[in-house]
Formats: C-alpha cells, sequence, structure tokens
C-alpha cells in the first residue's frame, strides 16, 4: 500500500517538481518559433532545425494552492504542518478552495523542423508528453483539520498519462491578409493511471467511520501490473526489469490521432486577430486494468497518526496520503479492457494591437480554455510586445486564470543561423523561495527554453529596406 500511497502523495502535494503547459507568454512574442504549438496557422520568421531534446522544453505547474498554505514557521527554524494544534483552523482554510486542482504536463522535443516552401510553412514535430490532473475537494483538508461527524469529497480524482506525438503541420496564405493552418498528430500511448470518485461519503456512528465509496478508473503501464491484497485491495505495483519494460512499450497497441486547427487575419496593417483549437482526438488503449470502488458501506478506523507532532512533515504528508487512499479503497475490477479515450481540447483566441506609428511595440490579449472535464480550467492574459531589433525580441504578460494571477516575461534572441529563446508564464514563484529554493507564495509558471538552428530566407513582419 506504501508505494501507492507515496506516490499519490507526491503527485498531489509535490507536482510543482516537475510540471507545465504551453507556452502563451511567448504567442506574441516576435521570431518564437514555436507559436504553432499553439496555433497551427503561424508560421516561424525562418526555417528552423532542433537541436535534439534541448530545442524545446518546457516545465511548470499549476494550481491555486501554495507551499505556504501547508506548511508553517514555528519561531524555532522548524516547520509545522497545517495539522498542527498551534495552526489555527480559520487561517489554514484562507488558502483553501472548494476544489484544489494541480495541473501539471511535460513537453520535450525529441526532433523538430520547419521549413517555408512558397506560401506554405511546414513542420515536423516528434515529441514527448506527460500530463498530470488531480483535485482534491476542499472539505477533505477541513474535515482532515477540524474534525467532524461527516465528509463528502465525491469530487476527488486523479489523472496521469504520457505518450509519443508525431505531427505534420502546414500553414499557408491566402491574400495578404489571412493564412490558416492545421496539424495532424499520430499518439503512441505509454502510460496512464486515472481515478475519480462518483460517490465518496463518511459519516460518524458510534466509534466508527462508516464509508461509502464508489468510482472507477484505469491503469496501464509497459510490462507493470498491480498487485492486490486477498481482499482485492490495490496495495502494490510489479514491476519487472528495465528489458521487459522496454519490449513491452516496443509491442503496445495504444495509437490514437488528433488534429490542430487554427487561423490568423490581419483586419488592419496594425492589427491582427487569431484563434485555434489543439488536441481534437482521441487514444484507443489496448490491455488496460480497469479500477473500481463498488457501491458499498465499510467500517473505517483510520487518522491515527494525523496530527501527531512527533511526525516529521514528510511523514505525515505520506501519512495522509495512505489515509486517502485507504478511504478510496480501490480494487481491480478487470484486466485486458479496451478504452477510447478522448484527448483534452484546448482553444485559443487572441488579438494583437501594433501601435501605427512604431509598429515593433504590440500589446496582446490571449484567451485560453482547457476542456478537461472535472480538470478544465481558463486564462485571459495580456502582454506589451517588442521588437527591439529584427533578431533580439521581448514580452512582458499578465494573467488572470483559474489558479489566480501571473506575471509572465520572455526573451527571444534570433540572429542569423540561431534561435534562443527562454520564458516564465510566471515569475512569481521566484519572488519568495524557501532555504531549500521551494518556491512559497505560488507554484505557477511554465518555464520555456529552446536552442535551435535557424536557416532560409526572412519572411517575418520587419524585412529590410530595399536600397533604391
Amino acid at each position: 500500500m506504501k508505494k501507492i500511497c507515496l506516490l499519490i502523495s507526491a503527485l498531489t502535494f509535490c507536482a510543482a517538481a516537475f510540471a507545465q503547459h504551453n507556452f502563451r507568454t511567448g504567442y506574441f512574442l516576435d521570431g518564437y518559433i514555436y507559436k504553432h504549438k499553439l496555433n497551427p496557422a503561424m508560421a516561424s520568421d525562418r526555417g528552423y532545425f532542433a537541436i535534439p531534446v534541448v530545442g524545446y522544453t518546457t516545465a511548470g505547474v499549476e494550481t491555486g494552492m501554495s507551499l505556504s498554505t501547508f506548511l508553517y514557521p514555528d519561531g524555532k527554524g522548524n516547520l509545522n504542518t497545517f495539522l498542527s494544534p498551534d495552526v489555527l483552523a480559520s487561517e489554514f482554510m484562507k488558502g483553501i478552495q472548494t476544489n484544489n486542482p494541480i495541473n501539471a504536463n511535460v513537453d520535450l522535443s525529441v526532433l523538430s523542423l520547419g521549413f517555408h516552401a512558397g506560401k506554405s510553412f511546414n513542420t515536423i514535430d516528434l515529441s514527448l508528453k506527460a500530463d498530470v490532473r488531480s483535485n482534491i475537494p476542499g472539505s477533505f483538508f477541513s474535515w482532515a483539520k477540524q474534525g467532524g461527524n461527516s465528509l463528502d469529497m465525491s469530487d476527488f480524482g486523479l489523472h496521469a498519462d504520457s505518450r509519443l506525438e508525431l505531427a505534420y503541420g502546414y500553414s499557408r496564405s491566402i491574400g495578404k491578409k489571412f493564412r490558416i493552418g492545421f496539424k495532424v498528430k499520430i499518439l503512441a500511448a505509454l502510460a496512464k493511471a486515472s481515478y475519480l470518485a462518483d460517490q465518496l461519503t463518511l459519516t460518524m456512528t458510534e466509534d466508527v467511520w462508516r464509508v461509502q465509496s464508489q468510482g472507477h478508473g484505469y491503469f496501464y503501464a509497459p510490462g507493470m501490473s498491480l498487485q492486490a491484497d486477498a481482499n482485492g485491495m490495490i496495495n502494490g505495483l510489479n514491476v519487472p526489469d528495465y528489458e521487459e519494460v522496454i519490449d513491452a512499450a516496443i509491442n503496445s497497441r495504444n495509437f490514437g490521432g488528433a488534429v490542430d486547427l487554427g487561423f490568423s487575419y490581419d483586419i488592419l496593417k496594425w492589427l491582427t486577430v487569431s484563434a485555434s483549437v489543439t488536441d481534437l482526438g482521441l487514444v484507443g488503449w489496448n490491455g488496460i486494468t480497469k479500477i473500481e470502488s463498488a457501491s458499498r458501506t465499510l467500517e473505517y478506523v483510520g487518522f491515527d497518526n494525523i496530527g501527531d507532532e512527533e511526525l516529521s512533515v514528510e511523514e505525515e504528508f505520506a501519512a495522509l496520503g495512505e489515509e486517502l487512499l485507504d478511504i478510496v479503497s480501490p480494487k481491480v475490477a478487470s484486466a485486458n479492457e479496451t478504452l477510447k479515450d478522448m484527448l483534452s481540447m484546448t482553444a485559443h483566441a487572441g488579438v494583437e494591437l501594433r501601435l501605427p506609428f512604431y509598429q515593433r511595440l504590440s500589446v496582446g490579449a490571449l484567451g485560453t480554455y482547457r476542456f478537461d472535464g472535472p480538470y478544465s480550467w481558463w486564462e485571459a492574459r495580456g502582454s506589451v510586445n517588442w521588437a527591439l531589433f529584427r533578431w533580439l525580441s521581448f514580452s512582458a504578460s499578465y494573467a488572470q486564470s483559474s489558479y489566480g494571477e501571473s506575471y509572465g516575461g520572455a526573451v527571444n534572441f534570433h540572429p542569423n543561423g540561431l534561435n534562443i529563446f527562454v520564458g516564465l508564464d510566471s515569475y512569481k514563484p521566484l519572488l519568495n523561495l524557501s532555504k531549500q529554493y521551494i518556491p512559497i507564495d505560488s507554484f505557477n509558471t511554465t518555464l520555456a527554453v529552446g536552442i535551435n538552428f535557424a536557416f532560409g530566407k526572412y519572411h517575418g513582419r520587419f524585412p529590410r529596406k530595399s536600397k533604391k
């Protein structure tokens, strides 16, 4: 049981160390060559070839929670968790919402190439992607802190998956003002773990808790299988050696497909509107294990160690995760199942206004909505963008979203033959760090870095003036 409990704890409380979503501060950044990941109609100023792995890497996290919500200094140089009796419940609950999602993903480019051909721009991209989404109802934290005779956390959910994605993109100008684009993707699914609670309630009767639990989920990892005890409860994971995992991954039959669609339109020489939808598609899983918490009532006598002052911070969070999993009580329902799994679609809509008397300076507004069931989120981001030279540009942004506010920034160095960019969708986490360099007030950010070779004729907005 502890292996899975530690995994749940790591995903829900420490996911901020690993995560990301597509870099949205770069949407209006001049010279940013990976705009096509947000909108397939957008073309790079030049052709490019990515240096493998370091050509495009993004990492970050989005959540409304922060480290300061759960850890409190005791005045003696130590940290207490929110479960400590020295922490007031009213102070702790200020940082907790009705639902507390953690959305995280990583996008690592294995190979990427873009080139112009006449009026068209083409991209070929092979990338490794992984997503982690979870939602912990605020009622769980309130109950763990303050107690009570009942608990309803039926919105609890966890989802994680990873895949390889091979994509071909095409965009083309129609006339001088309109540009359309699409991207076709072939997906090879690598792993998946999910659970969604349809019903999860606890009620105190006499000296025990009665749990009513019903939910479902899925699990797949190459060559691996779930362990179960005599009652069918999941209590571990069978992990074969490295060679077996690789062999199982190569021989898996989990494939899917998706498309991206987008356009941009220059209403005026200094005004452009654009929109896109990405990841319209699905994945077919074969040999996946179905997980269930069948509708039933059982007695539960947990939470013996929660709030024990002799436990370390790590032990308290691990114990909290273990108790949460004991409440859910998932079982292996069946193996070798098939599943058609829709991808999480994302929609973008943007407008950019360039100063008529100095078009190297612009302001932009970008709206984003991710359609992901209980893990859906939105963002509204405004930015100021400056193409100081044809080879150097900057962007600064501010956003409000489902997870609060963000302050972003980016710089792109793109002379002939080279394209280097670095940016953050929010630098707010860097403003207050612990001694261990862990963000205290906010985890929300997306880090994007890339080093690419550039080639071919310049196709950007600022060509050199021809000599008379």
